[in-house]
């Protein structure tokens, strides 16, 4: 449906319609809320009084009234069961309520004084001999007896069971024990719980002094070990030969090679660990020096010394053998004269913790051949 054009009307709007309208007007708006109407005041003790309450005041009301009794006056009684007047009625029997102790044993009687022997009573006479048929009629008379009185017997029970029971009072049982009361607190005190152990004391002057003492020992104590042990400084070492040593030049001709590679095979086969090394050194004046030895750990380097000699004896016939001092703790020096196909030549050996070494010089004297031995020692070795 669509908007009305200016000037129609509205053809649902009714103008002078006789229903009034659904909305109701608003009342006129105030800013104001409504104010209750004022109450009369009160004294302080009449506001400190409760209010009454009403609703006590309002009558209890039966909610069973006009109603019909829903229980009968006159019940029906219960037949009772006819009893016989002549027979009494049974005994009750009630339980016991006391306990009886055992009855104590009665002192064992004196004995009686010891008395004269009584006459002998005479003896009754013996029963007369039953024959044969007499016993069997007399056994024969004592099973019927005692079938009869089974019989009887049989009978009162079956008239027992029979018989209605007896109104007897239900029997009560024994009251139970009363527990034993709590024990006193000052009877017996339960056990206590042990006291904790006593804490450590912590003592961290004594660790910080401890961890000083160590710390210096490691940072000083290890250089000074160094330089003042032998073995650290002389194990483990390398054995490298230099090209010169002093007025000496390495000879790399064929026949030093040969003669190197053949005293490094020795010494190979001979020794267990380490490396072998060996060379020739010569000068311009015909003086010749031939080193070969190996490298490796020695726990005693004096005695290794004077072996290595001692198997030269024989070969190079040493004599003069003397020590010298290389200025170091736990090396050793010595050198003896010789002969090789006919030279004079002077034998030296050295040996420390780290290697063992021998020497062959010709043309020279056994003071300068210990004082180049020397020489070649430091040359050659090289710690690491």
């Amino acid at each position: 449906m669509g908007d009305n054009r200016p000037g129609e009307t509205d053809p649902t709007r009714i103008e002078s319609g006789a229903e009034p309208s659904t909305v109701d007007a608003p009342a006129r708006w105030s800013g104001s809320a409504v104010v209750p109407p004022p109450i009369p005041k009160k004294s302080r003790w009449a506001r400190k009084r409760p209010e009454p309450d009403e609703r006590a005041a309002i009558p209890a009301v039966d909610p069973w009234a006009g109603q019909d009794t829903p229980w009968d006056p006159f019940p029906a009684v219960p037949e009772i069961a006819e009893t016989d007047p002549t027979k009494p009625d049974p005994a009750v029997v009630l339980p016991s309520t006391r306990i009886e102790p055992p009855p104590t044993a009665a002192p064992p009687p004196a004995p009686a004084p010891a008395a004269a022997p009584a006459a002998q009573a005479p003896r009754p006479p013996a029963p007369p001999k039953l024959g044969r048929r007499e016993r069997k009629a007399r056994e024969r008379a004592d099973q019927a007896a005692l079938a009869a009185a089974q019989a009887a017997a049989a009978r009162a029970a079956q008239a027992q069971a029979a018989r209605p029971p007896v109104n007897r009072l239900p029997v009560q049982s024994r009251p139970a024990t009363p527990a034993l009361p709590p024990t006193p607190p000052w009877a017996a005190r339960p056990p206590q719980r042990p006291l904790p152990p006593p804490r450590r004391k912590r003592r961290w002057g004594r660790r910080l002094a401890l961890l000083t003492v160590l710390g210096v020992l490691c940072c000083c104590g290890l250089p000074f070990a160094y330089f003042q042990f032998p073995a650290a400084r002389q194990y483990p070492v390398t054995a490298k030969l230099p090209n010169a040593v002093s007025d000496l030049e390495l000879r790399d001709d064929n026949a030093s090679k040969r003669a190197a590679d053949r005293l490094a095979e020795q010494l190979r086969a001979n020794a267990t660990d380490g490396t072998p090394f060996a060379g020739v050194y010569g000068d311009s004046r015909g003086k010749r020096v031939t080193v070969f030895g190996v490298t490796g750990w020695r726990f005693t380097p004096k005695s290794d010394v004077q072996a290595q000699l001692d198997n030269l004896t024989d070969q190079l016939h040493l004599s003069q053998v003397q020590s010298f001092d290389l200025g170091e703790t736990g090396a050793h020096e010595s050198c003896g004269t010789g002969r090789v196909d006919g030279t004079s030549v002077v034998v030296c050996a050295w040996a420390d913790h780290g290697s063992l070494a021998t020497v062959l010089l010709t043309r020279r004297s056994i003071a300068d051949s210990a004082e180049l031995v020397s020489s070649l020692r430091s040359a050659v070795l090289t710690p690491g």
